[in-house]
């Protein structure tokens, strides 16, 4: 005996419904796992440029400052306002050099400024944001300049901040720039200025510092380095900026008599 089963038309569409639901369903799953496949890309895309010409940048940075070491070792090479790398449309590195200083000066860290031969007039130091109950800092300054064919050496130490090792200060005065604690003026005139330049050192610890002088009165006291990359097709750009000093020896290697005046060595 053989048993006939009928589906309904309503039965079918049911199944139709359904297959139509689970398919939907199926293809936002698989958009859902796409789209976020692409974005996942992009991103993973985007990090790369962005790695990529911050390093660019960065190495504009690194050459600006070897051709400043080498300029400082040897002033009869030419050190380059501006130049760039082979992708030349896309990374541009800028140097410019100013005749006074302002940053910050680490602890155990000298400061060298060089002073115009033949020029004359006075050099003006300001520094530390703070006042010596929390932490100003003292300088000592070391004026090197050649006399008689021999190299000389006046030393100041400065500050008014008295303590157990900073003994027998020169006296600062109060600073007249509304960003720091203290002044201090040292005069440079026709029989200390040949060959001469200034180091500066924070006793104790750290200091900001801004140093300038009459005009023409300072050779260099400091260079600022703009690098800047640029993807070819403009989607990711980078520019970094960099201050510095020029070159000076280590401060370990600074010798110093200080006994409250200024000292020939």
């Amino acid at each position: 005996m053989q048993k006939h089963i009928a589906f309904s038309s309503s039965q079918d569409g049911q199944v139709g419904v359904i297959v139509l639901l689970i398919s939907a369903i199926i293809l936002v799953i698989g958009l859902s796992i796409a789209n976020r496949t692409i974005r996942e890309s992009q991103s993973n895309i985007a990090q790369e440029d962005t790695a990529r010409v911050f390093s660019t940048a960065e190495s504009g940075i690194q050459q600006a400052l070897g051709n400043i070491f080498q300029f400082e070792s040897d002033q009869n090479i030419q050190l380059p306002a501006e130049f760039s790398f082979e992708d030349a449309n896309f990374n541009q590195v800028s140097i410019s050099s100013a005749d006074e200083f302002t940053g910050f000066v680490p602890e155990k860290t000298a400061l060298e400024v060089r002073i115009s031969d033949t020029q004359t007039g006075n050099l003006t130091l300001h520094w530390s944001q703070s006042a010596c109950d929390q932490g100003a800092a003292n300088l000592l300054i070391g004026h090197y300049f050649l006399s008689g064919g021999a190299t000389d050496v006046n030393y100041y130490m400065v500050g008014n901040c008295a303590s157990q090792s900073d003994q027998n200060l020169l006296s600062a005065t109060a600073s007249t720039e509304d960003l720091y604690q203290f002044q201090y003026t040292i005069g440079i005139d026709g029989s200390n200025n040949q060959g001469a330049f200034l180091r500066i050192l924070p006793l104790d610890q750290g200091t900001d510092l801004h140093l300038s002088g009459s005009s023409n009165l300072l050779a260099s006291a400091q260079y600022t380095i703009l690098s800047m990359a640029q993807m070819p097709d403009g989607s990711s750009s980078k520019a970094i900026e960099v201050k510095r000093s020029i070159p000076a020896a280590p401060a370990f290697m600074d010798f110093a008599l200080v006994s409250g005046g200024s000292l020939a060595k």
